[in-house]
């Protein structure tokens, strides 16, 4: 039996150095209610270990319904509130963390080209959204390098979702290129494959599902729709942010997990891993 090499082989993420770091949740829903929190965390640590400028902003035009309970992360005391306002409130009154929202679609000229002005922030957009044409702006928000910069000063990590299942992917350029120009050396990675070119397809419609009209609650019940799936996506997006950001530690840009099997498995970041994912 061959023995898996890749972690102790990969280099460290390492982004661009900031003055100012923003974090961008698209999405407010079953996978970005429990992400925000984590990422309120993830702030306070920044600004007290490193001193480091650290805000966010949460996007999602939505409000809370009795539908997204209890698969979100709210209660029914917020039903019929904007979910983004409902949690920067939270965010701003526990961690006293500048925390913006913006009850409306995600606009990359609106959301991420006023937070990439300066030539040394950087931005990670969190995508924690369920359909394609969100995707294809946050992919749109790295394709456009001419309007916001150098391009490795915005970052996108998405997670998505399937019954009992997840993916998180990390990237930072739309723009295919060798496997060897994505490291500094040998022991550090300085940009990575979108999640649009890991995973083409999520840019592409989804397959409507006979039971697209039942609510959250329903499909729990059901079985069409695992009740801790979006949490778990949540602590892996933390994670790897937090290794990324402030551990200094990531060495792999996919995860995938399986609830139903209790199986998980990463891809690392190494010539021969980002080979695997675009050719």
């Amino acid at each position: 039996m061959d023995i898996d090499l890749s972690f102790s082989q990969a280099a460290v993420v390492m982004p661009v150095e900031y003055n100012t770091l923003r974090f961008i949740v698209v999405g407010a829903g079953g996978t970005g209610s429990f992400v925000v929190p984590a990422l309120a965390r993830l702030i306070f640590e920044l600004k007290q270990q490193q001193n480091k400028s650290a805000e966010m902003l949460i996007v999602d035009p939505d409000v809370v319904e009795n539908g997204n309970i209890p698969r979100s992360n709210f209660c029914f005391a917020e039903v019929g509130r904007y979910k983004a306002q409902t949690l920067a409130e939270r965010v701003s009154t526990a961690w006293g963390i500048e925390t913006s929202f913006s009850s409306e679609n995600f606009d990359p000229e609106k959301h991420v080209k006023c937070s990439n002005s300066d030539y040394r922030s950087l931005t990670i957009i969190v995508g924690c959204v369920d359909n394609y044409l969100a995707r294809r702006e946050m992919h749109r928000a790295l394709d456009e390098p001419r309007s916001y910069g150098d391009a490795s000063r915005v970052w996108w990590i998405d997670g998505g979702n399937g019954k009992a299942s997840g993916q998180v992917l990390l990237g930072s350029t739309t723009k295919p290129l060798n496997p060897e120009q994505y490291f500094t050396g040998t022991s550090i990675c300085r940009a990575l494959p979108s999640p649009s070119l890991q995973h083409p397809d999520l840019l592409n419609p989804e397959k409507i599902e006979a039971m697209s009209d039942a609510s959250c609650p329903e499909r729990v019940r059901l079985g069409e729709q695992g009740l801790n799936t979006n949490q778990r996506i949540a602590v892996d997006m933390a994670d790897m942010l937090t290794e990324m950001l402030l551990t200094r530690s990531l060495k792999r840009f996919a995860s995938y997990f399986d609830l139903e099997s209790g199986t998980s498995q990463s891809v690392y970041c190494t010539h021969e891993g980002i080979r695997r994912v675009v050719g």
